[in-house]
């Protein structure tokens, strides 16, 4: 069997889709970035030795949607990432797929796992898959479809939700990313210390409680780890394949602190720059020393508000005071990080608001990111709202669901990335911290000469 799977095209100009499928199903970039749909790499490694495997990055490649369309030809089976955001657009995708050819098509991702029973009603749609894809597209090839866990599908036009399929519990057992499947040299992130570059993952589940978060519908409540020697395995292969710079793209990569210590201790020779995703509960001084030491030089951390009261009503479970102390902790051992943070979620204020930008400015993130609050499909706040189904909304940047307009959030987050960046100080504080102001010059004279992205748009209104 000849399978695709299908990274699809832009669907506006600074909007991505997720590359892990676990988490927000379109991605408005900040910076001049485009990665890889790690998340596909995975499904492919795992199934490319019983089918003849193929992946097309249509965001890569520049392809729009009959481009597209014309490339799914001669397969059997094409896999497509489907998001949120771009819904609308992906079902006309699915659509011109099967005028241009007799391939099958198979939904995978968060939004395809919520909207399963919806999204099968489609004609251009054979099988929706729900969860962790790996084991039910392992399945699915050569195997009729009934007897494939985990897989909603229509057989004479109606429709059939099978029994939900475990997930893997052993991830040392999955294979690694199918990268040599991915055009590499496509890939960049101008805030990367090396090229080229490529994200890992190395667990999966979610114990955490976050209202506004999809990981938990998609790999499950269950923390599931691989071990330290089988992660390192993975870092040499990727360093034999030509990578020097790796982003652990776990949705928190420091859960487990003896593995990631672990981890630390055998990477630490091998000359690897990295990157993780972290909670500020999740580490200590300790782990953190251990970590710059082995080659991490940026954590970008998931703070969300400076307002305590927000942080209680989003389930985040972390205090301001921790926070503040964590962010001390990354300057003076020197480790980059990146301040992730929510505006408007229900119950905020313009005071909430400036008890946010006043942590922002007190912590001093070396990079700051502020989107509007999205009511995601398969999240508790989700439920809790109940939005209208207008995916073109859901870009984390045009549409309020707090009391306060779309229109003065969009003001507010504008002034608020100006006051921030737009500052000599701000230079001469990251060029004093990283001693590497060649690296740092080099990075704003890229984010000026590329002229992309949400930071670049907003700066120049």
């Amino acid at each position: 069997m000849k399978v695709l799977f299908l990274n699809p095209p832009k669907m506006k100009e600074n909007l991505y889709i997720d590359p892990v499928l676990t988490r927000c199903t379109g991605i408005p970039a900040k910076a001049p970035y485009l990665w890889p749909p790690i998340g596909l790499a995975y499904v492919a490694g795992y199934v490319e030795d019983i089918a003849n495997v193929k992946i097309l990055d249509a965001q890569a490649e520049d392809l729009n949607l009959s481009q597209t369309a014309r490339k799914c030809k001669n397969f059997d089976l094409v896999v497509f990432n489907f998001g949120t955001v771009t819904a609308n657009r992906d079902l006309k995708l699915c659509e011109e797929i099967k005028a241009n050819c007799s391939a099958k098509i198979a939904l995978v991702g968060t939004h395809s796992t919520f909207f399963h029973s919806q999204l099968i009603q489609n004609n251009s749609v054979d099988f929706v898959i729900r969860g962790e894809p790996e084991k039910i597209i392992y399945n699915l090839i050569g195997n009729k479809p009934e007897k494939v866990k985990g897989l909603t599908w229509k057989h004479k036009g109606k429709i059939r939700i099978n029994k939900r399929e475990l997930p893997i519990e052993n991830l040392d057992l999955a294979p690694f990313a199918a990268r040599n499947l991915l055009p590499n040299d496509k890939y960049y992130d101008i805030l990367t210390r090396k090229s080229p570059i490529t994200p890992i993952i190395t667990s999966r589940g979610c114990p955490f409680n976050c209202t506004f978060c999809t990981a938990r519908i998609y790999n499950g409540r269950i923390y599931r780890y691989r071990s330290a020697e089988n992660v390192v395995k993975e870092v040499e292969e990727i360093l034999d394949q030509g990578f020097r710079d790796i982003t652990f793209f776990d949705d928190t990569f420091t859960i487990n602190r003896e593995r990631v210590i672990e981890i630390c201790k055998l990477i630490k020779d091998l000359g690897v720059s990295w990157r993780c995703l972290s909670r500020t509960d999740g580490v200590n001084k300790e782990m953190l020393k251990k970590m710059y030491d082995s080659g991490c030089y940026t954590i970008e951390f998931g703070v969300e508000s400076g307002d305590q009261n927000i942080l209680n009503k989003m389930g985040k479970g972390t205090n301001i005071n921790d926070i503040k102390k964590v962010f001390k902790w990354c300057d003076e051992i020197g480790i980059e990080t990146v301040g992730f943070f929510i505006l408007g979620y229900p119950g905020e204020t313009r005071e909430t608001i400036g008890n946010t930008l006043r942590l922002v400015k007190e912590i001093k993130p070396d990079f700051v990111t502020f989107n509007l609050m999205m009511p995601l499909p398969g999240s508790e706040i989700y439920d809790v709202l109940k939005p209208t189904e207008d995916w073109d909304r859901f870009d984390f940047t045009s549409t309020s669901f707090c009391d306060i307009s779309s229109e003065e959030m969009q003001k507010i987050i504008a002034e608020a990335y100006k006051n921030y960046y737009m500052r000599f100080s701000y230079i001469f504080r990251r060029i004093a911290k990283t001693k590497d102001p060649i690296r740092i010059i080099k990075q704003n004279a890229l984010f000026w000469l590329k002229r992309s992205g949400i930071l670049w748009k907003l700066l120049n209104k």
